[in-house]
């Protein structure tokens, strides 16, 4: 009999190389470049510490420092003598470093469109060459209230940096991913180079990630017809934990036959595991490019990219049409919907807990669980079996997803 093989022959989750490949090339890379995008901005941070007066009064300092702070503002704002948020347009040097990077002058970014005023006021009457006379009192900072961009980047480094200290006494080649030594003078070229790795690992481009993404939270027979059965042998669950993953119970059918719920469960990730932080990290990746994009950059919207995708838009459809006996639903790919939880005896209890926004998934659309052809009901009960015929394939490809805390609750994007 021929050995089973993945139904996505890319996933070779057999082969510790492809595993290792992953960790010492594409996440080492990433890893190397948001490491150097962070020492990069404390250098630039550096460069231009102290009062703001005598930086510019240093003429190799002056031309760094005016491109950040007004780099692309509207001439007629600086003539004005007053910098308001819509004189900084999108694609902008001054709009990057504060919107972004979080850089300016001030706590955050009112008070720092409150200081570049008094700057360009001051420029005015003055003139760069006599600034210096004086103590502005201003400084080139950091926001201590981050902005949404820089919040996320600041999350993805810590989840980053757990994965790289979890592995780095693994694969001792993590121990090299040096990082990456970008011109603090162009912050734009680091942060693209950063955008493009993260990119890189996302699971519509990454088998790997993708992988990973899959064994968030999916039923263990549906990981068997797609992974095979030996997923689940003593050799890959070695391999697997010597990586960092491991899997536990999400949802438990509790049938009362503790070998079939053993059979039957929605497996995930354990909490803190390496595959629950890459998971985390690729949503974190996920956020950056919404939050980017919401801002008037030219990024793609990757969570939508993902789902937009023509197969799994596919899939969607195919969801509500097998599904129609027990819910109601609109595919906009707009839209986001979560439902509790409750494993007995056979049935599975879903329990309407009304729309749920996640980024651009953040529309209203119908989602109504049913009883019966015309009758709506805020809580159904279906058989286990037509649970998993249901949902497994969305959970599969992270379309949905099940989170285990007090409750058990699913998400469902539509």
């Amino acid at each position: 009999m021929a050995e089973c093989q993945p139904k996505i022959p890319e996933v070779n989750y057999r082969n510790e190389d492809w595993w290792r490949e992953f960790f010492i090339k594409d996440f080492a890379e990433f890893y190397s470049s948001l490491k150097g995008l962070l020492n990069a901005k404390s250098a630039l941070l550096s460069e231009l510490s102290g009062d703001l007066a005598q930086v510019l009064a240093d003429q190799s300092k002056r031309d760094l420092a005016l491109r950040i702070l007004l780099g692309g503002v509207k001439d007629e704002c600086v003539e004005q003598g007053k910098i308001e948020r819509g004189c900084i347009p999108p694609g902008s040097a001054a709009h990057f470093y504060r919107y972004v990077l979080g850089v300016g002058l001030g706590k955050d970014i009112y008070s720092d469109l409150s200081e570049t005023t008094r700057l360009v006021q001051i420029i005015g009457r003055k003139g760069l060459e006599k600034i210096g006379d004086e103590r502005l009192g201003m400084l080139v900072s950091s926001y201590s209230s981050e902005p949404p961009p820089l919040g996320t980047i600041s999350e993805i480094n810590k989840l980053a940096g757990g994965i790289y200290n979890r592995l780095r006494r693994v694969i001792p080649e993590l121990e090299s991913a040096n990082p990456v030594n970008y011109d603090y003078r162009d912050l734009v070229k680091a942060f693209e180079d950063f955008l493009n790795k993260g990119i890189k690992l996302l699971p519509l481009y990454n088998p790997f990630t993708f992988f990973i993404q899959s064994l968030r939270s999916t039923p263990k027979p549906y990981l068997k017809i797609m992974y095979c059965d030996e997923l689940f042998s003593d050799p890959i669950r070695n391999l697997m934990s010597k990586y960092g993953i491991g899997l536990v119970k999400i949802l438990d059918p509790n049938l009362g036959i503790s070998s079939l719920d053993d059979e039957l469960a929605v497996i995930g990730h354990e909490d803190g595991s390496v595959g629950d932080l890459l998971t985390r990290l690729i949503w974190g990746i996920y956020e950056l490019t919404y939050e980017l994009n919401q801002l008037g950059y030219r990024v793609n919207d990757e969570l939508k990219e993902y789902v937009n995708v023509s197969k799994y838009r596919g899939y969607l459809d195919e969801f509500a049409s097998n599904a129609s006996d027990i819910i109601a639903a609109d595919v906009k790919l707009k839209c986001g919907h979560r439902l509790s939880l409750e494993a007995h005896g056979g049935l599975i209890r879903l329990m309407d807990n009304g729309r749920y926004d996640v980024m651009s998934f953040n529309e209203s659309c119908d989602f109504r669980l049913k009883k019966g052809k015309e009758t709506w009901s805020d809580t159904i009960d279906i058989r286990y079996e037509r649970f998993l015929e249901v949902f497994s394939q969305l959970l599969f490809l992270g379309v949905a997803w099940i989170s285990k805390t007090d409750r058990i609750m699913m998400y469902v994007l539509h």
